[in-house]
């Protein structure tokens, strides 16, 4: 098992954490999840079973981590995963349904 990365990263007003690690030989998978307030949004899993023979299996692994886990932070500085938040954060959005309703329609009518 290799050793993974932990990032903390902020995204408008709220923080949330990426973690990738490797689940080992026994279960050969790199594992990246997006946590907001604890609860996790995100988790994203990729094979590397088809490299078990592979000499440089070590470095190929830490390449997909790395990989991984830059995709997932780049993802979520572009707001790809905002979606995943409640629309009753108070911390995204402190507005009564029916203002984000007129808001909506608002800007659509623009």
């Amino acid at each position: 098992m290799i050793v993974g990365f932990n990032t903390d990263i902020k995204y408008k007003n709220e923080t949330f954490h990426v973690q990738t690690e490797d689940k080992g030989k026994k279960n050969p998978t790199v594992e990246t999840l997006v946590y907001h307030r604890g609860e996790i949004l995100l988790s994203r899993r990729v094979s590397y079973a088809h490299l078990m023979e592979k000499a440089d299996l070590t470095d190929r692994i830490k390449a997909m981590m790395t990989n991984s886990h830059d995709q997932v932070i780049s993802d979520l500085k572009g707001g790809k995963f905002i979606h995943l938040l409640s629309l009753d954060t108070p911390a995204i959005e402190d507005k009564s349904l029916d203002d984000m309703v007129i808001d909506y329609f608002n800007k659509e009518a623009s």
